[in-house]
């Protein structure tokens, strides 16, 4: 698969990068999942969740490239490039179709969601690896590009190291 928005090497590195992001907040009380079950290993509620995630996931990133492209092409017309329209955009919006907000709040609930299954459900399942590798493992590598050019988990921890 080429990537569509970016480079092989800077979607590869995208997603190792939000991959191992989490363990940085080890330090800090993060209940970090070291090790996580692919998902056919993983329970029944967390794999039940994970289809809801896919589900929500689509339709936000349908919305989300569409509005890319009304952006770009609307750019375009201003600027009188395409090149020009490209820059632009990623200028102004560095995680490319994944700055949605409404893409952002879904991977957001996720990541809460499958927090919150880990108290209820073993074995633990690491959010980023819920939301992203799993994804990977799946093959859908558009999916896995577009996700891999967030900076960062749009999550954070309060002061007893739980995620928000």
């Amino acid at each position: 698969m080429k990537p569509k928005y970016m480079t092989e090497d800077g979607m590869n590195d995208g997603i190792a990068r939000l991959l191992v992001a989490p363990r940085d907040l080890a330090l800090s009380g993060a209940a970090v999942v070291h090790v996580s079950p692919a998902r056919g290993e993983a329970s029944a509620a967390h794999r039940a969740l994970f289809t809801k995630y896919r589900k929500d996931l689509k339709k936000v990133l349908d919305e989300a490239v569409e509005w890319w492209a009304y952006r770009t092409q609307s750019l375009e017309e201003e600027l009188g490039s395409a090149k020009q329209a490209r820059v632009a955009n990623w200028a102004e919006f560095p995680a490319g179709p994944v700055s949605d907000p409404n893409t952002v709040a879904v991977i957001r609930k996720y990541w809460l969601a499958c927090s919150a299954l880990n108290a209820k459900e073993a074995p633990p399942v690491g959010p980023e690896s819920f939301l992203l590798q799993w994804v990977v493992d799946e093959g859908d590598m558009e999916t896995a590009e577009l996700l891999s050019a967030m900076p960062y988990w749009p999550v954070g921890l309060d002061g007893a190291g739980h995620w928000t």
